[in-house]
This record gives C-alpha cells, sequence and structure tokens, in this order.
C-alpha cells in the first residue's frame, strides 16, 4: 500500500511539474507577442488592452475601462520611449523570474507569476501575469522592494 502511494505522489508531482511548466511556456508566448506588438508592430492599444492585458475588476465608476486605456495608452508611449533602444529585436527572450540568476530587481509578493523580458543579456522589463494575460508591466522601486502598478 504504501508503494503505491508513493507512486501516486510522484506521479502527482510530475503532472504538477508538466503543468507549471506549460503555464510558463503559455506565458512567455503571451510576453513575447506583447513586446512585437508595441515595439516593433504598430498595434493601436485597444488592440493591446484586448490580448494582452489582464485588467483586474474594480467597484469605483470612477475610471471606465475606456478610462483604463487612455492610461495603458501613456505607460506604453512612457516605455516605447524609455525601452525600445534596450530590445534586440532579433535576440531577446522572456524567462521567469525564479530562473534568471542575474541581478535584477526584488518583488515583495511571490514571484510564480513574474517573467523578465532579457535583452543584450539584461534585465529589460518585469512583468505580472494573471490568467494568461499581463497584469502589469511598470513597476516602481521602494527601498529595497519592487511593486508593480496596475491600470
Amino acid at each position: 500500500m504504501k508503494k503505491y502511494k508513493f507512486i501516486l505522489l510522484v506521479i502527482m508531482f510530475l503532472l504538477k511539474t508538466i503543468v507549471a511548466e506549460s503555464q510558463n511556456k503559455t506565458n512567455e508566448m503571451v510576453i513575447n507577442h506583447f513586446v512585437k506588438a508595441v515595439f516593433f508592430e504598430k498595434n493601436n492599444t485597444k488592440f493591446i488592452a484586448d490580448n494582452y492585458i489582464y485588467f483586474e475588476p474594480i467597484n469605483n465608476t470612477k475610471y471606465s475601462t475606456e478610462d483604463r486605456i487612455k492610461i495603458l495608452d501613456k505607460h506604453l508611449k512612457k516605455i516605447k520611449k524609455e525601452k525600445s533602444s534596450l530590445i534586440n529585436p532579433a535576440n531577446f527572450s522572456v524567462v521567469p523570474y525564479n530562473e534568471y540568476k542575474g541581478v535584477k530587481a526584488v518583488f515583495s509578493k511571490t514571484s510564480d507569476n513574474i517573467f523578465i523580458l532579457i535583452s543584450k543579456n539584461n534585465p529589460v522589463m518585469y512583468f505580472s501575469v494573471i490568467n494568461d494575460k499581463i497584469f502589469s508591466f511598470d513597476y516602481i522601486t521602494k527601498g529595497d522592494e519592487s511593486l508593480f502598478i496596475t491600470y
């Protein structure tokens, strides 16, 4: 009986690992498409919002979805201006935060859903992902910790 429990535990561990790796690949693909859409293709903000951005539900009637897309548009213009020269269009990659061993920003929350855009062997951007969409790609650093800004 103990042997079967052990085998079952091993199988469950393997399945969990496979599912996690598959999820990471999906998230990496979403971020790759986002980077291409923002930096190398001329997609509009509405297209980017609809396809790549996760808008957290809010109970505040002050900000409509259109208002949030306008805020996102400002953030997109900012990152295009600041980051375009840092990204090599022929050689960039997206890696899970926990797998990157170089110097990186430190986030206070769990890093399981954080990914790093690497170009020219350096971190260029950080992404927080939820439900196969980008929750945030902009952050601030306070002291030793970094915090994502959402839209």
